[in-house]
């Protein structure tokens, strides 16, 4: 029954951000809640570079930040579909794997951006903990290089 109600959580929470409305999704992050953006992109780079290493870093911290990435997102008019859904653990230390793909549709109906991801979160009684967004960042990189309008200023 709790991993449905994940499932549930996660599917509305996307459905959301494809409406262009972010703070349900926000508001599913602990305070002091990670979010770690692989690559050398301007998603990337939001707030501090990735640094390579064993462990994710993170580039987002606190619910600030991640409400700045949220809030590009829905600016760039970003969908998103579930592909798949797994849940393991109990509500006290709670892992999701989330495959997507996801897409920005141009204004003559074609994709000016495709990519698919995977989404590795980690809960603590329904407050993400920590979200690490894994997906091609070569094409995140290109979309930015194509795209500077859309891009985000570098902060570093």
């Amino acid at each position: 029954m709790y991993k449905a109600a994940v499932r549930m959580l996660i599917r509305r929470n996307i459905r959301e951000l494809n409406e262009g409305r972010y703070r349900p999704a926000l508001a599913m992050f602990a305070p002091d809640a990670v979010l770690s953006f692989p690559g050398d992109n301007t998603w990337s780079r939001q707030h501090r570079r990735s640094q390579a290493g064993r462990a994710a870093f993170p580039t987002h911290q606190g619910k600030a930040e991640i409400e700045d990435f949220l809030r590009r997102y829905v600016d760039n008019h970003i969908h998103m579909e579930v592909e798949d859904i797994l849940v393991n653990g109990p509500p006290w230390n709670t892992r999701a794997a989330v495959r997507v793909h996801h897409w920005i549709t141009g204004p003559e109906g074609n994709d000016l951006y495709s990519n698919r991801a995977v989404l590795m979160v980690r809960t603590a009684w329904g407050k993400i903990r920590s979200q690490e967004d894994y997906e091609d960042t070569e094409r995140v990189s290109a979309f930015d290089a194509s795209h500077p309008t859309t891009a985000a200023l570098d902060t570093q």
